[in-house]
């Protein structure tokens, strides 16, 4: 293997870590993985950037079922989990 390939070959394997990166970074706030990994293919280290800066406040989690879910949802899709009724008003729930 001559020293040229070898650059290729980390290359690539860079390359695929940081889109494998970038996809979990931005699962694990709500995106699309697969979309977050072709971006990482695309824009490696620029797009992991950005979905590290990502605003995790477009989905919820559901205190039942754990699910991930819309923060507009008023009852969770998944057990019927009302957030309605976890409204408190004023600082110390009364």
């Amino acid at each position: 293997m001559t020293p040229e390939t070898g650059y290729v070959v980390l290359a690539v394997i860079l390359v695929l870590f940081l889109a494998g990166a970038t996809a979990k970074a931005a699962s694990d706030k709500g995106g699309n993985a697969t979309l977050w990994f072709i971006a990482g293919l695309l824009l490696p280290g620029l797009a992991l950037v950005v979905a590290l800066f990502l605003d995790e406040q477009l989905y919820k989690e559901c205190p039942r079922c754990a699910r991930r879910i819309s923060q507009d949802a008023r009852i969770c899709s998944n057990c019927g989990h009302d957030f309605t009724r976890d409204f408190r008003v004023g600082k110390f729930g009364y």
